[in-house]
C-alpha cells in the first residue's frame, strides 16, 4: 500500500516577512510555496489596499509582488488597512505605514486591539514617525503619516519580539543611521533573528550585537531591499502538530524536505521530543520520530518557541510525571490569553493543570473526561485540543475553524493520521 502524503504549508513567519519586504524593493519579486490561510490573504490584500501589486501565477503557484518603489508603482495617498486578527501584521503595518506616501490608517479586530502596540509606536515616534491616535477614549484607527528619520529608541524584549522585526524591516528607509536598543530578557529571539536573515536575503545587513543586559541592532541608513526569487521553506509550528499527533497514537512519521534552520526556536520542538523518551533521527533535509515506550515528563524553558508551547501541554497530559514549561509570560498576548485558557479549558476535562505569570505545570496520566471545550478563536488552543481528543475521544470542541488563521487543513490531517494505523506517514 502505497504511503499517504501530507503536505505542509510554508512557514507563516517567514511570509509575513518576505511579503513585506518584497512590498519594499525598487522591482518585482516572486515567491512561491507561499500558505493559504487567513493570515497572509489579509496580509496580501493589506498590501493591495495600499497600491502594492500581488499577483498569483497560476502556473508556478507563486505570488509576484512590486514594490512600493518600483518607478511604476503608484502608491494611494489615502488608505486603510485591516489587520484583522493578526498580531504580526498589525505590528509589521504600523512600521511599513510610515514609508508611504499620505496617510494610512490601521484598523484591528477585537482581540488584536487588546494586543500590546504602544511600544511600538514609541519607538517608532523616537525615529520621527508621525503616528497619531483616534482620540482619547481609543487608539484605532491609528494614523500614520510618512516619515522615518531615524537615530535611537531603547524597547523591552519581554512583551513582543514582532516590534523589534517591525522596527528593523523599515530602519534601511530612514533618513539616518538607526540603533534600537531592546532590554533583556528578551522573548522570541530567534524571531529577531529570522527576520535579520530575510532582510539579508534581499540585500540589506541589521548588525546584532549581544551584551550583558540588552541587545543592540545598527541599521546603516540608504541600503535598499533588492526584489528576489525566493522559496519559502515548511511551517514548523504546524510540523510540530503532527509530529504531536503521531506520538500520541504511537505511529511512526517522517517529514521530507525541511529546513531544521529555517526557524530554529520552533523545529527545537524535536529536541523535546527526544527529552521525553522519543526516537529522533535527523538527517539533511527530513526527520524522522519515533515513539518508544512511555513519554516521559520534563522542564523546559520555551521562551524562544512559543507557538509549540500547547502542542507541548497536549503530549505532558498524556506522560509520566509532571512537565514544566517555563518562561512563557508572553503567552498572554497571542490570540487568547493562552496561559489562562489552556488552563480553563483543560480543567473541563480533568487535567491537573498549575499556572503562573509565566509558567505552566502539567501533570500526566490522569483520567481525562468528557467535556465540551471552547476555542476562544485561538487557532493554536484548537490545535492543542484537536491533539487531546485523539485520545479522549469523547471530549468536544466548540469553534474549532480558527484553524484557518494558520493551517486549514489541520482538522483532515489530523483524520488521516488517525486512521493510518501503524503505518508510516510521509509528510511533504
Amino acid at each position: 500500500m502505497k504511503e499517504k502524503k501530507i503536505h505542509i504549508p510554508g512557514s507563516k513567519y517567514i511570509a509575513n516577512r518576505i511579503l513585506v519586504i518584497s512590498a519594499l524593493t525598487n522591482g518585482t519579486s516572486y515567491i512561491s510555496n507561499v500558505p493559504k490561510n487567513q493570515d497572509i490573504s489579509i496580509l496580501e490584500k493589506a498590501l493591495r489596499a495600499t497600491g502594492v501589486s500581488v499577483k498569483e501565477n497560476p502556473s508556478s503557484a507563486a505570488l509576484s509582488i512590486q514594490g512600493i518603489f518600483a518607478p511604476d508603482c503608484k502608491v494611494n495617498r489615502c488608505k486603510s488597512i485591516d489587520v484583522g486578527e493578526s498580531g504580526t501584521l498589525l505590528r509589521f503595518a504600523v512600521g511599513f505605514a510610515c514609508l508611504l506616501d499620505g496617510k494610512t490608517l490601521i484598523t484591528a479586530a477585537t482581540r488584536n486591539r487588546e494586543r500590546p502596540i504602544e511600544p511600538l509606536i514609541k519607538a517608532l515616534r523616537d525615529l520621527g514617525a508621525l503616528i497619531s491616535y483616534s482620540s482619547a477614549q481609543s487608539i484605532y484607527p491609528i494614523e500614520v503619516r510618512r516619515r522615518l528619520i531615524g537615530g535611537k529608541t531603547v524597547l523591552r524584549g519581554d512583551v513582543s519580539s514582532q516590534f523589534v522585526s517591525s522596527l528593523l524591516i523599515v530602519a534601511p528607509y530612514a533618513k539616518s543611521d538607526v540603533e534600537i536598543k531592546v532590554l533583556k530578557p528578551i522573548v522570541s529571539s530567534g524571531y529577531i533573528d529570522l527576520t535579520i536573515r530575510e532582510m539579508e536575503r534581499f540585500g540589506v545587513v541589521a548588525e546584532r550585537e549581544i551584551c550583558e543586559k540588552h541587545d543592540l541592532f545598527r541599521i546603516k541608513a540608504g541600503q535598499r531591499y533588492q526584489p528576489c526569487k525566493l522559496d519559502i521553506p515548511k511551517d514548523w509550528s504546524s510540523a510540530n502538530s503532527l509530529l504531536a499527533a503521531s506520538v500520541l497514537l504511537g505511529r511512526d512519521i517522517r517529514i521530507d524536505r525541511i529546513d531544521l534552520s529555517s526557524n530554529p526556536g520552533e523545529s527545537e520542538f524535536a529536541s523535546i521530543l527526544q527529552t521525553m523518551g522519543c526516537r529522533v533521527s535527523v538527517l539533511p533535509g527530513n526527520i524522522s520520530i519515533q515513539k518508544s515506550g512511555t513519554l516521559k515528563g520534563i522542564e523546559v524553558d520555551m521562551k524562544d518557541s512559543p507557538d509549540s508551547v500547547l502542542t507541548l501541554i497536549a503530549l505532558a497530559l498524556f506522560a509520566e510525571g509532571s512537565t514544566v514549561i517555563k518562561n512563557i509570560g508572553h503567552l498572554i498576548y497571542k490570540e487568547s490569553d493562552r496561559i489562562k485558557q489552556v488552563e480553563k479549558e483543560l480543567c473541563k476535562i480533568g487535567a491537573e493543570i498549575r499556572t503562573t505569570a509565566n509558567s505552566i505545570v502539567i501533570i500526566g496520566q490522569n483520567q481525562l473526561h468528557a467535556a465540551t471545550t471552547e476555542c476562544h478563536n485561538d487557532h493554536r488552543l484548537a490545535m492543542c485540543l484537536g491533539l487531546i481528543k485523539l485520545k479522549n475521544r469523547d471530549m468536544e470542541i466548540v469553534n474549532r475553524d480558527c484553524v484557518r488563521k494558520s493551517f486549514p487543513e489541520f482538522w483532515n490531517y489530523l483524520e488521516l493520521i488517525a486512521r493510518e494505523g501503524k503505518k508510516c506517514l510521509e509528510i511533504q
